[in-house]
């Protein structure tokens, strides 16, 4: 590995891809209550089941297609979905089309991550800029789409508010593809997957410890695409406290993981456990203005959410040579899926079983829960910096 600079072409190029990509699929998942109405939590859960399962098997489509198509054919299914969308919202498309998008979700984020780790040297600040420019989509996007849901057709004639909605999606989403078509194909030799190679990257300990992170981390994620979606909007009639989270993301993912590469990955990320659990916990005490306080508690979650995950990519950088990058990048970060599907599923258990009181009073509760598990996971932090060092 010669680069050194952060801005290499694959670093700028994938950064740019991801931008546009969350600005519209990746930020419809914010809004797909407006789409599938509950429908939208099995459907997220097969999402992220279907990527979990693709994070371990991916491998396996990444030797027969190469790293430049899996690419662009795992960015394709991103647009796919909400194509999927358009043509019929009933169960039969909708979870195919979630299905297909595990997987692309898989091969884009394994083949992207491990070729922008690939480009340069300074894996703490490239993972924080691709962060920091996937974050600002997806932040823009959420505002963007809840614009659009206030469209109403004025002719008879008019696109039906639905298409709208979705041509809005592809639309701010295809230049990604676009771009995800111009970046440098990668010349380093992977090793073909199997089970065994798989495992004895997955069993490693550092790997397993940066697993554990993402799994904790990961959970507010799925709060905020489930539960939390609906109490902000049930609080303050939109999802302005939702835009907190990818704000935050973006101010905080450049600058900490710069500061990653300069004192260690495993002390930034203890540091921002820490922070996130007073942030949560402030939170759950706050009884002034409701939106305010989801803002602050969507604040803190972000912190520790993409730092966790910028951190671990960053260390997989450290850790993984670069012909099995993509096994102990897929190994680390199938953790983070299952933390997001655990709450979704749980959400999607218990809708309609509380009245909104209960329900809010239940998620002011968990947050204190989640203080707890963020604080655990600082000393997990510990173990890691000292396995890095080892």
């Amino acid at each position: 590995m010669s680069e050194r600079r952060l801005l290499a072409p694959e670093v700028s190029l994938l950064s740019g891809a991801f931008f546009f990509i969350f600005l519209g699929p990746g930020a419809l998942q914010q809004h797909l209550d407006r789409v599938l109405g509950d429908k939208r939590f099995a459907i997220l859960a097969v999402v992220y089941l279907s990527f979990a399962f693709w994070r371990v098997f991916v491998g396996v489509t990444l030797a027969a297609l190469g790293s430049f198509w899996s690419e662009v054919l795992g960015a394709a299914t991103y647009l796919g979905f909400v194509a999927a969308l358009w043509l019929s919202t009933g169960w039969a498309p909708a979870l195919a089309g979630a299905m297909v998008w595990g997987w692309g979700a898989a091969s884009l984020w394994i083949t992207s991550q491990a070729q922008l780790l690939d480009a340069t040297e300074r894996h703490g600040a490239s993972s924080g800029f691709f962060y920091a420019a996937l974050s600002a989509g997806q932040a823009l996007g959420v505002a963007i789409l809840g614009a659009v849901a206030t469209y109403e057709p004025v002719l008879p004639t008019s696109i039906p508010w639905k298409h709208m909605f979705l041509l809005t999606a592809m639309l701010l989403g295809l230049p990604g593809l676009v771009l995800i078509c111009f970046t440098p194909r990668t010349r380093v030799e992977r090793e073909r997957f199997s089970l065994r190679a798989f495992w004895r990257v997955a069993s490693q300990r550092s790997v397993v410890l940066v697993g554990v992170i993402l799994l904790c981390s990961s959970l507010s994620y799925g709060i905020l695409l489930g539960v939390f979606s609906e109490i902000s909007r049930a609080a303050t009639g939109s999802q302005w406290p939702a835009v907190a989270f990818y704000v935050a993301r973006v101010a905080l993912c450049f600058p900490v993981g710069a500061l990653g590469d300069a004192l260690g990955q495993g002390r930034v990320l203890k540091l921002s456990f820490l922070l996130a659990a007073a942030g949560i916990l402030v939170a759950a005490l706050w009884r002034g203005s409701p939106g305010l306080s989801l803002a602050l508690c969507a604040g803190a979650m972000a912190t520790q959410n993409t730092l966790a995950q910028s951190g671990a990519m960053a260390l997989m950088g450290q850790v993984a040579p670069s012909g099995s990058r993509h096994l102990a990048l897929g190994a680390a970060f199938v953790w983070r899926d299952v933390g997001i599907i655990l709450p979704l599923f749980v959400a999607g258990a218990l809708r309609g079983a509380l009245p909104d009181a209960a329900a809010t009073a239940a998620f002011r509760y968990a947050l204190f829960a989640f203080a707890t598990i963020f604080v655990a996971c600082a000393f997990v932090c510990d173990a890691l910096r000292v396995r890095a060092r080892a």
